[in-house]
Formats: C-alpha cells, structure tokens, sequence
C-alpha cells in the first residue's frame, strides 16, 4: 500500500515534484476535452464550509473529468458541525465514504487537523487567512505558461496581502524557485510576521523594506510603502531605500481585493487605498511585458477595460485550475508517479500546555482533544503547527 500523501501547504512538495506535476497538467491540458477514465469507481468528498466558485467547481470538474464522482457539502448549517460535531470526526465519517476529501474552512489550520484525522488524502483549498496551496499551484502554472520558467522573474504582489491568503503561498514558492517578489500591500495590510519571518530565513534571500515611486504617477504621485524579497537588492536599482520604478522591468503583477470578509471590527474601516490596475498603470514602462494574475474574484482592484488586454491572464489563469487539480488528484490516488526529491517535512514537538492564542486557529475552537505542537525554523521562535502563528 502506497503512503498517504496530503497537500495542506505549499511546502509538501518540493520544486522538483512541483515541476513534474506541471508536466502533469500539461498532459491532461491537452486530453481535457476527451474521456477519460482513469480513476472510474474513485469518490471524493468536497467539503466547502465558506463560499466558493472557482476552487469548488475546478474541483469537482477535475474529479468528474478523470472519471471519478463527487459527493459534497456546502453548508455547515445544513451538517452536523451545527450540532456540535468536531472536526476531526467530521473527516473520519467522510473518509468511509471516500477516497480523498477536499476540504475549505473558515478557520487557519483546518485542513492540517483533518490530514491528521482522515486515512485518506486531505487537500487544502483554502483554510482561513491561512494559505491556499493549490490557487498557489494554479498561479504558478500560469507564470509557467506565458513566461516559460519560474525562476528569475520579477514579481509584484498588489493589495491585501494580509488577509489574501493565496499571496501567503505564492510568496514562499515564488522565492524558492528564485523569483524576486515586491510586495506593494494596502496600508496596514502587508504580509502576516510569520510569513516574513519564513521568507527571510530562505537560503540567500534578503528582506529590504524600501519607498516606491515613480515619475509617471502611476501612483498618482505618492510613494508607496513596499517589501523587496531578493537575492541580490542591487539588481533593481535601489538608491537611499527608494526604488524608481521607472528603471524597473515587471514580469508579472498579482494582485488580491480587499478582504472584507475576513477584517476584524478594528479593521473594517479600512478601504482600498492603492489605485486599481487600468490602462494607465499597464501604460507604465515598467509593465509593457507584466502578465496580470489574480486569483478572483475581483471587485474593483482591476479595471474591467483591461479585459481584453494580452497582458490580462486572469481568467485563463482560473481556467488553468481544472488541469492543474486534475494532476494533483492523480497523483494523491496513486495514478501518477513521481521519482523525484520530496520536500523534507516538517518536524513537530509538543510543547507543554501553552495553546495558540490566535482567536481564527482551529486548535481554539476544536477543544482540547486537539494536542498542540510547534515546529521552528530557529531555537527562539516556536510556530503553531496549524496556523504558523508565533507562540
């Protein structure tokens, strides 16, 4: 029997497994309109305990492409959780009845508790402000495919990058494969400090903090707050920590909408503070070969008049969803093979009694059956196994 594999971060595979699993998709690109049977008589569950359209319906659409069949649930209210049951049962109940579940949950670290729980493959698709790994995998294919490589790129994450959780795994990818990343957040919104925290301790890579600014007024003549992730700072022409954008040449703009769905009451006061992505910004020099990605759904961040723009991969990209989890399903039931490196997993200690504090981790809400563990990157700064969260 082959050993379970999960996928609730972007760190349970290696840049090698990633790469294979995009040769993967390219595959089943290519085969997607015809039948295929490969994992007829396979079932998986699809549990969406907060709204979803693309992710679910990529999803579903994936399983029922490779000749496999869905069962779901959309709705707490309408399912035991309403009447106390946890999650962890939750998932034991559903692994009898399946052979992989996907799981999205309003709570960060969900999907780690459920991989620990099911005998069956867990796939993350969205747990909390957490991370979103398989948007990440998405995101990814589609730099693939119109820059033609992952590495040596210059990426710019655009808008809420605190709650956004797919920025959460495309920054942590994005470096790993050698990408430089410029993070322009929405102020007050910039990444999350354990993010940052992994980011710096990646071999080579440097933090800068550092004011953009641009003589064109794409940002209509204020300077911009920004982090720089990079090997080598230099290499984009920084001066007195201000970098002209103007001397800037972008690969790829990613941008996310503010998440009012997910603003504490101390927050949701706050409004969309950086201008959208229009004619005029994409008119910048900076930008002329700069793809623009989302991961959707939009509201006013993207100027709907850039739709028909080549530089505007957006729905493409989510188009890309369906092959991309199709391969990942493969793969995680055994279908597809890979004879490459696997990432090195994580190594978890108990530590004493001292629990999460942060109020959106499932190990708040699921009780004490649910032990908690830590990992660290460093002897000083012990995380949360389910939500990364410093203890």
């Amino acid at each position: 029997m082959t050993e379970k594999r999960d996928f609730i971060s972007i760190d349970d595979f290696s840049n090698e497994e990633i790469e294979v699993l995009f040769v993967i998709a390219d595959k089943m690109n290519q085969l997607l309109h015809r039948s295929h049977g490969v994992l007829a008589g396979h079932l998986m569950g699809s549990l969406f305990l907060e709204p979803s359209t693309r992710t679910r319906l990529s999803f579903e659409a994936a399983m029922n492409r490779l000749g496999g069949r869905v069962i779901t649930m959309s709705d707490a209210a309408a399912s035991s959780f309403s009447k106390g049951e946890s999650l962890a049962d939750s998932v034991r109940i559903v692994s009898s009845y399946t052979d992989l579940i996907v799981l999205r949950h309003p709570q960060a670290g969900a999907a780690r508790l459920a991989a620990e729980y099911a005998p069956v493959p867990v796939i993350n698709a969205g747990d909390g402000g957490h991370e979103h790994p398989t948007q990440t995998l998405c995101d990814l294919y589609a730099l693939r495919q119109t820059k033609g490589r992952l590495g040596g790129l210059k990426v710019i994450l655009y808008g809420d990058l605190k709650y956004g959780r797919t920025t959460h795994s495309l920054a942590l990818a994005l470096v790993r494969f050698g990408t430089d990343v410029l993070c322009i957040a929405e102020p007050g919104l910039e990444l999350p400090a354990y993010v940052r925290e992994r980011l710096c301790a990646m071999t080579g890579t440097v933090e800068q903090g550092i004011r953009v600014v641009d003589e064109n007024s794409v940002f209509s003549g204020k300077e911009r707050q920004a982090l720089l992730y990079c090997r080598d700072p230099q290499a984009w022409g920084i001066e007195d920590d201000r970098l002209k954008l103007d001397g800037v040449h972008c690969d790829a703009i990613y941008v996310t909408r503010l998440q009012r769905e997910r603003l504490p009451k101390s927050e949701t006061t706050l409004a969309q503070a950086l201008p959208p992505i229009d004619a005029r910004f994409l008119a910048h020099d900076a930008f002329v070969d700069a793809v623009v990605l989302h991961p959707l759904p939009r509201v006013d961040e993207i100027a709907h008049e850039i739709d028909g723009d080549p530089r505007s991969f957006y729905f493409r990209q989510a188009a890309l969803g369906v092959p991309v989890r199709m391969a990942l399903i493969s793969f995680l039931l055994g279908h597809e093979m890979m004879r490459v490196e696997r990432a090195k997993p994580r190594i978890f200690e108990e530590r004493g009694k001292k629990r999460c504090q942060n109020p959106n981790c499932v190990i708040v809400s699921e009780g004490e059956y649910l032990l908690q563990r830590v990992w660290s990157d460093q002897e000083d700064a012990w995380h949360c196994i389910f939500c990364d969260e410093v203890l």
